[in-house]
């Protein structure tokens, strides 16, 4: 009997669910409340601070979980991984180059906070600025305008984004104002010393690839320097500095070939 007793405690420590973290903010430890700070601060440029944040809270609850072998989708926005390798053309939808899209989303919060930045300024285009819209583009693609189901599961993702995002809006300015931002490497910088990461070299072969397409270093974004980003065929110019206490700093991104996802 005692065997049995023990062995059911077992049974549902081991497939118990987990505990929510993402009930409340007031439960947000410190690295949570770091990514949220992140989000916001790198999506208020491009005036979606608070949604960016809202986002990361609700698809990762802010960077606990960065995976989702299911969609598959990784990441503190838990971008679909066939959606960001489609941006990509020279590289093509295997396994292994999931596998590596899959770390940098997960290691490289400024990648991934590129390819969220990305998908809704698209929907903004799009959407005509309905943030409503946005937001459910952003989730469902084209689908929800189709498909009654998907339209009430887009819907259900808007609810839980605006609910999130209400809360930040009170929480943020209040809390987290002068948070301390942890020092970020990016992997595609050309700033970045990427020789402490232990990557293979395939893996760093498809890195070199997408840094080639992605990143451009510019000292300003005037119109010939954008100009020559097209012409050169970068996807995103990025726009990093380095200072004087050497931390790379990412200004800017300007989207050239914007894409979208059917997450």
């Amino acid at each position: 009997m005692r065997f049995v007793l023990v062995f059911l405690l077992f049974s549902i420590a081991l497939f118990a669910t987990p505990i929510n973290k993402c009930v409340s903010v007031d439960e947000f430890s410190q690295s949570q409340k770091e990514i949220i700070a992140y989000a916001y601060n790198y999506g208020k440029q491009y005036d979606l601070g608070f949604t960016l944040a809202a986002i990361a809270w609700h698809e990762s609850c802010a960077g606990e979980y960065r995976m989702n072998f299911a969609d598959p989708s990784a990441g503190i926005y838990h971008a679909l991984i066939p959606g960001v390798i489609r941006r990509y053309k020279m590289l093509k939808d295997t396994g292994f180059n999931r596998n590596v899209i899959g770390e940098l989303l997960v290691r490289d919060d400024e990648f991934a906070s590129k390819v969220a930045i990305d998908e809704l300024m698209y929907w903004d285009k799009v959407r005509d600025g309905n943030w409503k819209n946005i937001v459910k583009s952003y989730n469902k693609g084209f689908s929800w305008e189709k498909s009654p189901r998907m339209n009430e599961l887009a819907e259900n993702y808007y609810r839980s984004i605006k609910e999130k995002k209400d809360i930040l809006e009170s929480y943020i300015p209040k809390y987290l104002s002068n948070i301390k931002l942890k020092k970020r490497e990016p992997m595609l910088s050309s700033f970045s010393n990427t020789s402490n990461i232990k990557l293979k070299k395939q893996e760093n072969d498809v890195i070199e690839k997408i840094r080639r397409i992605e990143v451009a270093t510019l000292k300003s974004d005037d119109t010939s320097a954008i100009k020559q980003a097209k012409k050169d065929k970068k996807a995103i110019i990025s726009i990093y500095n380095k200072n004087d206490e050497e931390t790379i700093t990412h200004e800017k991104t300007i989207t050239l070939q914007p894409f979208y996802t059917n997450k």
